[in-house]
């Protein structure tokens, strides 16, 4: 069974190797392209887990989650290269 997979990533290379592994699992991926406004390519691609990061310019991780969370329940998990723990949430 294929899933709808988004992944919200401003590294390039990060992006490319999540892409990469994922789709060669069958599911469909969806980089998203404008990190200035995520929503237009969520609501066209209408993923089934968004794979978030959390530190993105313009809006963090934490301003997408809230938004899709306006809209969907779809899960969100989010991707970190942070260490610290400060930075766990639930949404």
């Amino acid at each position: 069974m294929s899933h709808r997979i988004m992944i919200v990533e401003d590294d390039p290379v990060i992006a490319g190797a999540m892409e990469q592994y994922i789709s060669g699992w069958g599911h469909q991926v969806h980089r998203t392209r404008n990190l200035q406004d995520v929503m237009p390519e969520f609501a066209e691609f209408q993923p089934q887990l968004v794979l978030l990061d959390i530190s993105l310019p313009f809006f963090d991780g934490y301003h997408w989650c809230q938004e899709i969370r306006k809209i969907s329940q779809v899960p969100v998990i989010f991707i970190s290269s942070a260490s610290e723990n400060l930075n766990i949430t639930w949404r």
